[in-house]
């Protein structure tokens, strides 16, 4: 679904983006433990002389300006506090950093180019901007503004999405952009949309191209297909059992998708499926695939941890402590088990718990960033030693 087309396609059914809007939040966690928060503490910890820009202090009335390095050299263009961290000029993504910027004056959108990824900027009136990146919707939607005639991103962009890191030197007031270098292959999103009397369908999942084994490409595709059909057949069922829900609202069925890891040899994801069958709000549910590219094989955390026979004890004291933090906490933690649901993220992983499982509906999904130096031997690190193989 492109970004100029999606509010167009939710605006349809108020009650069902209404509900999608918090959907939306959960893709990226709203608990007090939300990866955001403890990525920006992983990111820290990684340089002791530095903190994360993700980290960076919030903006005050008077949007205070960032030096910009690049790499560790300094760049011309400055950036400047945003509400929830840097906001980095879309000139200085141009002119420096290499992207092709172009914007489209019939549609509003601006288009930016890195390698194999072609991300979408679609700005709102509400100082946020929509992102798709080779067509996959992405949420939330990042801070944007315009200053004085130009526009900044957050930096979020970035690191989410387009392969960079960020250190952030309080005493300096500078954010140095680190690159990393991507698997090279192409993630694009392939789109399954069906209605009847009863049913709205829209599903984007994920298409591998250029990937140099073929083998491998074709069966994590496969899985990635063999998903969606089967998630569409279910809805389709489910829909014509349920009918129609109160005031004739048709049942709506969503999926999307985000690439949260596509280098060192390994590709992961993070999945949300979104129901609206009637009732106060949808629900959804949380999955996470992690690839090994030189085989294919799907990856779990005895195949990364195996360096540490003691990880799930590991996981469990790092988890329940972030959980007993939370005043939202239902309580009855006790362990995550031998198969918990994670993605990569950074320089670890993100294990994470279904909606109401440990935390009310409107905290979101519970997830946990914890960086693979917390969990393994001093030194060990499974995603760069596939890279070095």
């Amino acid at each position: 679904m492109k970004v100029t087309d999606m509010n167009r396609n939710h605006n349809r059914n108020h009650r069902k983006w209404s509900g999608a809007l918090l959907a939306a939040a959960l893709l990226v966690g709203t608990s007090a433990g939300s990866v955001q928060l403890a990525s920006a503490a992983s990111a820290s910890a990684s340089n002791s002389n530095s903190k994360s820009a993700l980290a960076a202090p919030a903006a005050s009335k008077t949007q205070a300006s960032i030096h910009l390095m690049l790499n560790g050299k300094p760049l011309a263009q400055k950036a400047l506090a945003g509400l929830e961290g840097t906001l980095i000029p879309l000139g200085a993504l141009r002119d420096s950093l290499g992207f092709k910027v172009t914007y489209d004056a019939k549609t509003k959108t601006y288009q930016l180019v890195r390698g194999n990824l072609t991300v979408q900027l679609a700005p709102t009136t509400f100082g946020t901007v929509g992102v798709s990146i080779n067509g996959a919707t992405q949420f939330p939607n990042y801070e944007w503004i315009n200053k004085q005639g130009l526009n900044y991103v957050s930096v979020h962009l970035l690191t989410d999405n387009l392969g960079y890191r960020t250190e952030w030197n309080n005493a300096t007031k500078t954010v140095n952009l680190l690159p990393f270098q991507l698997n090279s292959l192409k993630v694009t999103a392939n789109t399954l949309n069906q209605s009847d009397k009863v049913t709205n369908i829209q599903i984007q999942y994920p298409v591998i191209s250029g990937l140099a084994n073929t083998e491998v490409q074709e069966q994590i595709n496969k899985i990635f297909k063999d998903r969606a059909d089967a998630y569409v057949q279910d809805s389709l069922k489910r829909s014509k059992d349920l009918g129609l829900g109160p005031q004739g609202a048709k049942n709506e069925f969503d999926m999307y998708y985000t690439v949260t890891y596509n280098r060192n040899g390994y590709l992961s994801f993070r999945m949300l499926n979104y129901d609206y069958t009637g009732g106060a709000h949808g629900m959804s549910y949380l999955e996470g695939f992690t690839f090994r590219l030189s085989d294919g094989k799907q990856v779990e955390l005895t195949d990364l941890l195996k360096a540490n026979p003691d990880f799930v004890e590991a996981i469990d004291a790092k988890v329940g402590a972030k959980l007993n933090n939370d005043p939202g906490y239902f309580g009855g933690f006790k362990t995550v088990g031998d198969k918990p649901g994670f993605y990569l993220k950074d320089d670890g992983l993100v294990t994470f718990f279904q909606l109401y499982e440990y935390l009310p509906y409107a905290a979101g999904f519970p997830e946990y960033y914890l960086p693979f130096s917390s969990l393994l031997p001093k030194g060990a690190d499974p995603l760069t030693a596939e890279a070095d193989k």
